[in-house]
């Protein structure tokens, strides 16, 4: 089942709302408009909005694939919110493009920095227009988080938008990750952006046929859900115990749910991409300019884990609660022993 009809199937109204951008891009938001249990006349009323943003290779069946009381959702609209669910470009529901077929190269050509600086302004801005009004809440995981920190902290009248952000395990310089994609990061990232250099950029990880057979080779039968586990337990860190196993052949459908090689090949630093000796073409200088977080007026709640490998404390504590201004970052939640997968 893709998004709409998981919703569906539990009972909940879903709107199927596109949003183009500047360069093209059409991108698929789902709404949950109202509760479950809510009348047509409840339903009538404004409601505040609540936007979540999924993370790298991710998609909005990260936030609704859950039971309902164990899915963000769901349990915002029924506490009240009107909840839209953002699709970034380059993943399985946003594959349009104006003048591009996905099948081109020309599509793949676009990195973190058009996520952060068109994709969310862009869903945002149909968000509040849609549903009249003024601002909404921010509910962003893992990357969700990073497109945040880089379009608040440098666009101050797209930052008036957004009343407050929660970031779920957040992410912006990735210097102290480990697992497997530390491992990953250090042996085949650094060559594929050489690869980009010389060929361009392509699609990466994508959801296909390819990738649900091999979500129900490791995760469809009873006795390999160990090695499911133990999949989630590399990426995202230990604890999956916690994780719903009666699930995981769901999430493991839904993801990889694909992006370009730009996006994965972005710098460890939190700066814009990365072009080597063409930086001077796109940037007047050698390097690439970094997003300065300290300029971020967003209130931020933040909420991370000692057992999250991709979002480290050292990162987390080191660099994002350095950099924040205090009148900006109310609270610093430590979680404890949650991983990075766990925080859905």
């Amino acid at each position: 089942m893709d998004v709409p009809q998981i919703i569906d199937y539990y009972g909940y109204t879903c709107e199927t709302i596109y949003a183009e951008t500047e360069d093209g891009y059409y991108l698929t938001l789902h709404r949950i408009p109202f509760g479950k249990n809510d009348t047509e006349k409840d339903a009538s009323k404004p409601r505040p909005v609540v936007f979540l943003q999924h993370g790298l290779l991710g998609s909005s069946a990260d936030w609704t694939t859950n039971i309902p009381s164990q899915s963000a959702a769901y349990v915002f609209a029924d506490s009240g919110f009107d909840v839209w669910i953002g699709n970034v470009r380059g993943n399985v529901y946003s594959l349009k493009h104006r003048k591009y077929s996905h099948f081109q190269p020309a599509f793949w050509n676009f990195s973190f920095d058009d996520m952060a600086t068109i994709d969310i302004p862009t869903m945002v801005q149909k968000a509040l227009s849609v549903s009249g009004q003024k601002s909404l809440y921010f509910v962003g995981h893992s990357q969700g988080t990073a497109v945040m920190f880089a379009q608040g902290s440098e666009d101050q009248e797209f930052a008036k938008n957004i009343s407050a952000f929660f970031a779920l395990a957040p992410v912006s310089t990735v210097a102290h990750i480990r697992g497997l994609m530390s491992y990953i990061g250090s042996h085949f990232i650094s060559h594929m952006g050489r690869l980009i250099q010389l060929f361009g950029a392509y699609e990466f990880l994508p959801e296909n046929i390819f990738s649900k057979f091999f979500a129900f080779l490791i995760c469809g039968m009873g006795f390999t859900n160990p090695l499911c586990n133990n999949i989630l337990f590399q990426i995202g860190g230990p604890d999956s115990k916690d994780i719903n196993m009666t699930r995981v052949m769901i999430y493991m459908d839904h993801t990889p749910a694909g992006t370009s090689t730009k996006n994965v090949t972005q710098s460890g630093k939190f700066c814009k991409y990365d072009y080597g000796s063409q930086n001077m073409k796109f940037y007047g200088q050698k390097t690439p300019p970094e997003y300065d977080i300290s300029q971020l007026k967003i209130p931020t709640y933040l909420y991370y884990s000692v057992d999250d490998w991709l979002a480290d404390p050292l990162d987390v504590e080191g660099y994002i609660m350095a950099k924040l201004p205090n009148s900006t970052l109310k609270e610093a939640n430590h979680l404890g022993i949650y991983n990075h997968i766990r925080r859905l």
